[in-house]
């Protein structure tokens, strides 16, 4: 048997060098896991973190002045990840959570609390008779949760089709409006199969982005100059085929995170709003 010194010189490790690496992996997995990455993918924590990152850099571009229209259009083509990693969520979350009443009081508590600072960032003011109902994506990811515990919940059939019907009018005014509805149902709808959810959710996609080349098209059909804002809203919504690479990449964990992972969000949301805002104003005075 070698000792420990022969065991060192030719590069075996020894019994305390193995019991070290493998605490050095454990932790190392551990602050990966932490960050929402692990060997099979991308945790459930993972990718709410990214739809945080991405979001802020989308707001960011709406709400500060950029150096030309290119980083613009880049960043908001980037924005377009967030928001459909937020439905996806929504779907899981009514399957996951212990409590839905509660998890659907959260929603509309920070729906309230965003209320203000959303429509300061949407029109640098405070509400008024012009602008308020604008609504601001979590209010959207309310009225979402609401249509899914309709479908799943209620067994009249007419009752639930009239329910649903009511809750995607309440929906337009939101942020995303009623597509966030449909991307929510159909994540639920073929929830277990991803092959089907991507699908769903690459016609869907399809569909609603088409309809934005349809206006600078038409116009070059009829004779009028091409209206290049009218097409870079269409390139810039492109971005939402982006989130099904990643959601393809989710492992099915939570990951770890605790309390911040439960409220990071919802804190998060309302809070770069406000900071948005006060930077433009530094910025631009208003």
């Amino acid at each position: 048997m070698m000792s420990y010194d022969e065991r060192t010189e030719q590069g075996c490790p020894a019994a305390g060098d193995e019991k070290a690496e493998a605490e050095g992996q454990e932790m190392l997995n551990g602050i990966k896991a932490a960050k929402g990455f692990t060997a099979n993918g991308l945790t459930g924590n993972g990718l709410k973190i990214i739809a945080m990152i991405t979001m802020l850099i989308d707001h960011t571009a709406v709400a500060l002045p950029m150096p030309d229209f290119f980083v613009y259009g880049l960043m908001r083509f980037i924005g377009r990840i967030a928001a459909p990693i937020l439905f996806f969520f929504v779907a899981e979350g009514y399957h996951h959570t212990g409590n839905k009443n509660k998890y659907l009081l959260r929603l509309a508590a920070f729906a309230v609390i965003s209320y203000l600072p959303f429509i300061w960032f949407m029109t640098g003011g405070l509400p008024n008779s012009n602008n308020y109902l604008i609504l601001n994506v979590i209010y959207t990811l309310f009225i979402g949760f609401l249509a899914l515990r309709a479908k799943r919940e209620i067994s009249r059939q007419w009752l639930k089709t009239l329910t649903v019907f009511l809750l995607f009018l309440l929906s337009l005014p939101g942020d995303w409006s009623y597509l966030a509805v449909i991307y929510i149902l159909a994540f639920d709808y073929y929830r277990g199969d991803f092959k089907k959810q991507a699908y769903a959710y690459t016609i869907i996609t399809f569909i609603s982005v088409a309809q934005d080349f349809l206006h600078p098209i038409a116009g070059l059909l009829d004779g009028q100059p091409l209206i290049a804002e009218s097409l870079a809203v269409g390139i810039i919504n492109l971005g939402r085929f982006l989130p099904i690479g990643l959601l393809y990449l989710y492992n099915g964990q939570k990951g770890s995170g605790g309390k911040w992972a439960q409220w990071g969000f919802y804190i998060f949301y309302p809070l770069h709003l406000i900071l948005l805002c006060l930077a433009r104003i530094l910025l631009n005075g208003n």
